[in-house]
C-alpha cells in the first residue's frame, strides 16, 4: 500500500521519520511523499494533495495541542459529515493513544510526536488491525 506522511507542526521528524520507516516494509508500506505543515489549514491542504496519490496518509503530531491546532479536533470536524466506516483509537501505553479513520480504501492515521510512541502503536494496534483488514479481505489498499 502506497502512503504518505504529513508532519503537522512535529518537533522530531527526523527520528518520527526513522521509526515510521523501521515499520513500514513489516507492513506492507511503501512511503511515497512527506511534507510538513505548521497551520491547520496547510495541513488540510496537504491531507487533500496526499489522498490524491494514496490511500493511506499518516500525520505526526498535533495530538499534543490543547487549542483549535489539535489535530483530532481540525480532523474530526472535516470527518463529520463524511460518514467514514471506522475510526478507530490505537491505545497506546505511557503515552498519546494515535487514531485511525477509514473511510472506502482510504486510511488516516494520527500519531503522536514521540518515535517511541509511534513505533509501539506501529508494531501493536496498527499492525493489528492491518492484518486483520487483509485476513477479512477489507480494502485498505
Amino acid at each position: 500500500m502506497n502512503c504518505s506522511i504529513i508532519y503537522y507542526s512535529a518537533r522530531k521528524t527526523s527520528f518520527c521519520e526513522k521509526a515510521l520507516k523501521k515499520s513500514f516494509p513489516e507492513l506492507g508500506l511503501n512511503l511515497c511523499e512527506a511534507v510538513f505543515a505548521t497551520k491547520k489549514e496547510a495541513l488540510g491542504d496537504a491531507l487533500i494533495k496526499a489522498f490524491e496519490k494514496t490511500d493511506a496518509v499518516f500525520t505526526v503530531g498535533g495530538l499534543e495541542f490543547g487549542d483549535n491546532r489539535n489535530v483530532r479536533d481540525i480532523l474530526s470536524q472535516a470527518a463529520a459529515g463524511s460518514n467514514p466506516a471506522l475510526c478507530r483509537r490505537l491505545k497506546n501505553e505511557g503515552g498519546d493513544d494515535g487514531y485511525l479513520i477509514r473511510a472506502g480504501k482510504q486510511l488516516l492515521v494520527m500519531l503522536p510526536d514521540e518515535p517511541e510512541q509511534i513505533e509501539q502503536i506501529m508494531r501493536g494496534a496498527l499492525a493489528g488491525y492491518i492484518k486483520t483488514a487483509e485476513t477479512n479481505h477489507i480494502d485498505v489498499r
